[in-house]
């Protein structure tokens, strides 16, 4: 910490040299080859792993059990069970909440119910080894034991993006939980409803760190569904459509061996039209490769804008590992027409900035901040346009 500090006090007095190496050098490195995602996932770092873009809406990464404090991201490095991947983790809190609209692929007949980590079988969860896992600023992989299935995530500012390979089943899912939430997250209402043979769509209202959380999203299939099953964590329901405290959705598909399916995963804190409208312009086409490399182009921008030299690789993991980190929160939190729903908890339309959330002001006003207006000057206004929008709504 004390050796982040001295760099953060030598950066303000480097600024016109940074300035003007940026020029010189975003084009001629790849810094992201410098950031080891999982630093801080261990002990008690609380980082996000997983795959995202900077200052993105959307964190879609593995989400562990909660067993306890140092599981406030959703992820920690100890655990070796999956039980879904969410859109939304927070990063460095001291608190657990979010792990929204989680996602995860499955083979056969599986329980929806709440279980334990030592009864996952009994629920979706699925063990993971790190061997198997890879993860870098944009991209995340890992192998399923239990489904026999290979995870691949990416992401936009609003949109998740799924790559799921499948061995040759009759019986392949993908069910999709609006139940779960990390550490002290509840959910209050959740909302479920297949639009067509590849369309769902839903929200989930919840409780926990943010008391009245809302979130929309729209979600679209590569492949169309066989059937679609929905219900509450214990009850199957008629019909393909549902509203309750505990609602999931189960995709049904026949895959053949290595078939990969795509989905695409637009969000909203507004509404579900909002969330197409996502979608439509972060990611219109299926090109997941292409989305990574936009991904990896988005950390490089933003990481060339202190570039540093070092007399080995270990220094430049830490410099950008941790300056990778300064840029996962705060989070975009409104849509590509600049809505966003207020404190008070109101549509704003077609604001004049972008509105952001998860700040943690507490962990980050003494370092953060002040680096942001070094390196952010943009998003810095659009920050404190943030907190003054936050005082005139809620006081």
């Amino acid at each position: 910490m004390k050796g982040f500090l001295i760099c953060l006090f030598a950066i303000s007095f480097m600024q016109p040299c940074i300035a003007k190496q940026t020029k010189k050098s975003t084009r001629l490195q790849n810094l992201t080859q410098y950031v080891n995602p999982y630093i801080g996932t261990s002990g008690h770092g609380h980082t996000f792993l997983g795959a995202n873009v900077p200052f993105g809406l959307v964190q879609l990464g593995p989400s562990n059990y909660t067993r306890g404090w140092d599981w406030c991201s959703g992820y920690h490095y100890s655990d070796s069970i999956v039980t879904g991947f969410g859109h939304m983790h927070l990063s460095g809190t001291g608190i657990g909440d979010l792990g929204d609209i989680s996602f995860m692929p499955a083979i056969g007949r599986v329980s929806t119910k709440r279980s334990t980590p030592e009864q996952y079988l009994s629920g979706l969860g699925s063990i993971y080894r790190h061997s198997t896992e890879k993860c870098r600023p944009g991209y995340y992989a890992v192998h399923l034991n239990r489904y026999n299935v290979d995870v691949e995530l990416t992401a936009t500012q609003r949109c998740g993006f799924h790559k799921y390979t499948f061995p040759a089943s009759k019986d392949a899912k993908i069910v999709i939980d609006l139940e779960s939430g990390i550490g002290w997250d509840k959910v209050t209402e959740g909302y479920i409803v297949q639009e067509n043979d590849s369309m769902i769509s839903g929200y989930r209202y919840s409780s926990g760190w943010a008391k009245d959380q809302r979130i929309y999203f729209t979600a679209v299939f590569s492949k169309p569904i066989k059937r679609f099953i929905v219900s509450d964590s214990t009850s199957v329901f008629s019909g393909s459509s549902l509203k309750a405290e505990k609602v999931y959705g189960q995709a049904l598909f026949e895959t053949h061996e290595k078939e990969s399916v795509f989905v695409k995963v637009a969000i909203s804190p507004v509404s579900i039209a909002n969330a197409k409208l996502n979608m439509q312009s972060e990611l219109p086409g299926w090109n997941f490769k292409q989305t990574v490399a936009k991904a990896d182009a988005a950390w490089n921008k933003e990481l060339s804008k202190v570039v540093i030299k070092a007399d080995n690789a270990a220094r430049m993991r830490t410099f950008y590992t941790a300056l990778y980190h300064t840029m996962i929160a705060p989070s975009t939190f409104c849509d590509v027409n600049k809505d966003y729903r207020g404190a008070d908890k109101k549509i704003h339309t077609n604001a004049s900035f972008t509105n952001y959330t998860t700040f943690s002001l507490w962990d980050t006003y003494r370092a953060a901040h002040p680096l942001f207006t070094l390196l952010q000057p943009e998003r810095a206004g659009d920050f404190v346009n943030t907190m003054l929008a936050i005082y005139q709504q809620q006081g």
